[in-house]
């Protein structure tokens, strides 16, 4: 866990904690604590049961993506490894589900073999926002879209702007851990460790579900059909990634300087209208 230095932390602060459901406005609650790992051994029987209700669904791709408790499953269960991979405690071996084990502590994910830790939000967004739309149409169109169906998913991409819109909606969530922030201040009591990492824990939780919906949509403005073809290609594309540790001694005393700042509130409003119509 890292933010970089004001003023781009600000930004970047935005970027990954503004996501929350779509559908209200999500403020902090101070009564959800963030899950901390107790026993690897459990950790392990979690994990394996997670993995046996995902590859029950991987036949049907788009039932996983909507599948909300699922995605809620796999995100307490990747915030409890990653925790763990910070504070260094040894995990043993995850092989079994995936995760292999670096000599350095972290872990290798081959997301094609073990698609069951893969954020498809992460994957379509970073994929569909940059490509080039001349040559990908054209191959779509050779698996099987239309002209008509690689309009749709650019007017879905051009309408449905994820960062834009996750933005407006969290920030109830980070002006409310703000004035929690201030009250803590005004009557002299340390912001401990557990409550920012608790706003973490919402934070980006909500973000996985706002993902998890957008993907979702993207999917419903296309037919059946080629949203298969879609989610074929995703499937296809090589794709890894590492869970390493991160220092999370920097990140929250990061958020907590921020969040002191005296204009934080109007900065963050203003950041987050910015290009609202």
């Amino acid at each position: 866990m890292h933010v970089p230095s004001y003023p781009r932390a600000l930004a970047m602060l935005l970027m990954l904690a503004c996501f929350a459901c779509s559908a209200q406005a999500v403020e902090f609650d101070e009564k959800v604590k963030a899950p901390m790992l107790k026993e690897p051994g459990a950790l392990r029987t979690q994990a394996q049961s997670y993995v046996a209700k995902f590859a029950a669904l991987q036949a049907s791709p788009q039932e996983l993506i909507g599948n909300r408790a699922l995605v809620a499953e796999r995100f307490d269960l990747t915030w409890k490894i990653q925790q763990a991979i910070d504070v260094r405690r040894p995990l043993g071996d995850l092989s079994s589900v995936g995760l292999e084990r670096r000599d350095d502590g972290s872990y290798r994910i081959d997301y094609n073999k073990s698609p069951q830790w893969g954020r498809p939000d992460e994957q379509f967004s970073a994929v569909l926002n940059e490509v080039d739309w001349q040559g990908f149409g054209a191959h779509l169109i050779s698996r099987g879209f239309r002209d008509v169906d690689v309009a749709k998913l650019k007017e879905y991409l051009s309408t449905h702007d994820l960062q834009k819109e996750s933005r407006r909606a969290s920030l109830p969530l980070t002006l409310s851990f703000s004035k929690v922030v201030k009250k803590y201040d005004n009557i002299k009591r340390p912001v401990d460790d557990a409550t920012v990492l608790s706003y973490i824990y919402q934070r980006e939780k909500a973000t996985a579900e706002m993902g998890r919906q957008w993907v979702e949509g993207l999917l419903n403005s296309i037919d059946a059909q080629r949203a298969r073809i879609l989610l074929s290609y995703f499937e296809e594309m090589p794709s890894t990634g590492i869970w390493g540790p991160s220092d999370q001694r920097a990140g929250i005393d990061e958020q907590l300087r921020l969040m002191r700042l005296p204009d934080f509130e109007e900065l963050v409003t203003a950041e987050t209208m910015r290009g609202v119509p």
